[in-house]
């Protein structure tokens, strides 16, 4: 069969059009298409496949006169649900043989979305669903939707199919590796632990290595560590840092290196050694926000465990960039927090960030929970799709929309001044404490990057504002007084501020357009409806989902009220999460169910609960109807769990 599979992107995209207008990066893309790459590498060899990645190739309708193909996929991802739903009207009408399927992680925005010309649905992870979809079309049926009942074993998942854009790979900023699916944490804004699982799961070092081997062939110059939490395992990251940092010392060029992970390394000196050994230039972290109030609300424990000022500057010590992304509009935030963000992101002498508008993802916890009280805004507003990381899907508790908006536009205004950015990265640089130990590149590698070199001089030179020319070159200069071999970061660094500042002023003009609908329009300002129905897969299942949740929770819980309590909160959570999917009860569900309970339950703190009795192994008679009837009423009734 002939498979075509496309990764969305928009000419206009904002950040691929800052990335086409720094001259000397000459890419034409942030990231490479991952999601897409592997899926291409999941289709047995005797199906030809083809990768149409538009942010390189442009519109795929533009492709596709006279083209015929088999399977047409399309990866969703959640700022982009309106533009992948064009792609596929577009499919549909230029090649209706052909049987569309979408996946990826914005699968659940298709919620309420029309879905007439989807022909398939995968959800989660595809290295099982895919080759069987792929076996059941060629016999000649197929599911609507395929969805994971297992957790794949990462050490038989396949490298990216990167050759088959292998002329592509130099117009991307960032090419991918993923090492480790899963995280230990469970903020409620992300929906992780379902995906991809609490534990993580992970590749073997020599899998990694291998790929990072391809990478440096292909001459990838920076690759993008595409984990959720890099350091969820942190015995496996060091093993694989110790080897990491040996073979990237062996190139002629070592690569440099970008991860996502979370603030406790902070704590770790030998995994920070390593990651700068390693030659990562730049660490993402979820710091999310300056209010303590505000991380126990998005459930951000493991933030409130260490002084984030002190964190933030242990880790750039070692000459890593933090990539800290903030979040604002959580309920504990009122209007004093714009001034506590700028505040903590001077303290913290933190110079690559990003902050947004809090925003629900939907189908992740936080959507359910702000539905049920009347507080998520319609998706269906052309102002609000595909821009939730500008405008919100929620209604803040503490400010209006409009408030939000307005601080949020002041904010960016000035966080991203070209002089108070200044400020924060000399403080970086004479902050770092610690040399890394990567070599340096050769006079060969030199060569090669002579070109860039060039229009790098030459663009802040000449044809940069005059603001940022002073800014680049001052930085320069007390980089090389201090440290010499700072001065790729300072590039690096200064590079993404740009971006950061080229994203900040288009963010502040749609804001303010927004902003300026919304006061002339409240009319058209519609809330979802409350009501999210008990699945008819749960009721028919009540009995066993209520016993095995009662068991899960019951051995913990130091009276009746809790046990109940909690019972119907995690039932309720299952119900959202799986309920639709339930087809018997076994183990997979069994586990499901047990996800549910420990996260709903997290707060209670079991061990200062003193528990007076023991309760029955079973559930009391009558228990299983008391807990439908609430959860009725919870369906009906925002957030009525009271007994």
């Amino acid at each position: 069969m002939k498979v075509l599979l496309i990764s969305p992107g928009s000419y206009d995209d904002i950040d691929s059009q800052i990335s086409r207008s720094i001259p000397y990066l000459f890419a034409k893309a942030i990231f490479s298409p991952h999601a897409i790459a592997s899926v291409a590498a999941l289709t047995p060899s005797e199906h030809e496949v083809e990768i149409h990645d538009e942010y390189i190739r442009g519109p795929v309708e533009l492709a596709l006169a006279g083209k015929s193909y088999d399977i047409i996929g399309i990866s969703i991802t959640s700022n982009q649900v309106n533009h992948c739903l064009d792609i596929a009207s577009h499919c549909k009408r230029l090649v209706p043989e052909a049987v569309l399927v979408v996946g990826g992680i914005g699968v659940e925005n298709l919620i309420h979305r029309n879905q007439e010309f989807i022909d398939v649905i995968f959800y989660g992870e595809a290295e099982d669903t895919w080759p069987q979809f792929l076996k059941d079309v060629q016999q000649g049926s197929f599911q609507r939707g395929y969805k994971h009942f297992s957790k794949p074993d990462m050490t038989k998942v396949p490298p990216p199919a990167w050759h088959l854009i292998r002329k592509d790979m130099s117009l991307y900023n960032a090419v991918s590796v993923q090492t480790t699916r899963g995280c230990p944490y469970d903020c409620n804004f992300c929906d992780v632990i379902y995906t991809y699982g609490r534990k993580p799961r992970n590749k073997t070092i020599e899998q990694v290595l291998l790929e990072i081997k391809t990478l440096s062939e292909l001459n990838v110059q920076m690759v993008f560590i595409a984990d959720d939490n890099f350091a969820g395992n942190k015995k496996y990251t060091k093993e694989l840092l110790v080897q990491l940092a040996e073979i990237n010392n062996s190139f002629s060029s070592p690569l440099g290196f970008i991860t996502q992970l979370d603030i406790t390394i902070a704590q770790d000196e030998e995994l920070l050694t390593l990651l700068a050994n390693s030659n990562f230039m730049a660490v993402m972290i979820g710091v999310e926000s300056a209010n303590e109030a505000s991380l126990i609300d998005l459930n951000k424990q493991q933030n409130l465990r260490v002084s984030l000022p002190e964190a933030i500057q242990t880790i750039q010590s070692y000459g890593i960039v933090v990539l800290a992304h903030m979040i604002i509009g959580a309920d504990s935030d009122d209007h004093t927090v714009f001034q506590k963000t700028a505040d903590f992101i001077k303290e913290a002498n933190i110079i690559h960030h990003l902050c947004h508008p809090l925003s629900a993802p939907p189908g992740t916890k936080m959507w359910y929970d702000f539905k049920r009280q009347g507080r998520i805004v319609s998706l269906d507003n052309d102002k609000i799709s595909d821009k939730l990381d500008i405008i919100s899907n929620i209604i803040p508790r503490q400010m209006t929309r409009i408030e939000l908006y307005e601080g949020l536009t002041n904010y960016w205004e000035k966080i991203y001044d070209p002089q108070v950015f200044m400020e924060r990265a000399i403080a970086f640089i004479q902050g770092i404490k610690k040399k890394p130990e990567v070599r340096a590149p050769g006079l060969k590698s030199l060569m090669k990057r002579r070109k860039m070199l060039s229009r790098l001089f030459t663009f802040f030179i000449f044809d940069v504002e005059k603001e940022h020319r002073k800014v680049f070159f001052t930085l320069l200069r007390t980089a090389k007084s201090k440290m010499s071999f700072l001065m790729p970061k300072i590039i690096y660094l200064y590079t993404s501020y740009l971006m950061d500042f080229h994203r900040s002023r288009h963010d502040i003009r749609v804001a303010r357009e927004y902003i300026r609908w919304e006061k002339e329009n409240p009319d058209k300002i519609s809330v979802e409806s409350t009501y999210i129905p008990i699945p008819d897969p749960v009721r028919a299942n009540a009995k066993e989902i209520i016993a095995i949740a009662y068991d899960r929770i019951r051995s913990r819980a130091s009276s009746e009220d809790i046990i109940y309590q909690y019972v119907v909160e995690s039932v309720l959570d299952f119900s959202d999460r799986f309920g639709e999917t339930v087809i018997s009860v076994d183990d997979i569900l069994k586990e499901r169910i047990y996800l549910s309970c420990d996260r709903i339950a997290r707060n209670i703190a079991w061990e200062d609960h003193e528990v007076h009795e023991v309760f029955p192994e079973n559930p009391p008679p009558g228990f299983t109807r008391e807990i439908l009837d609430a959860l009725d009423r919870a369906v009906r009734h925002k957030s009525a769990y009271a007994k």
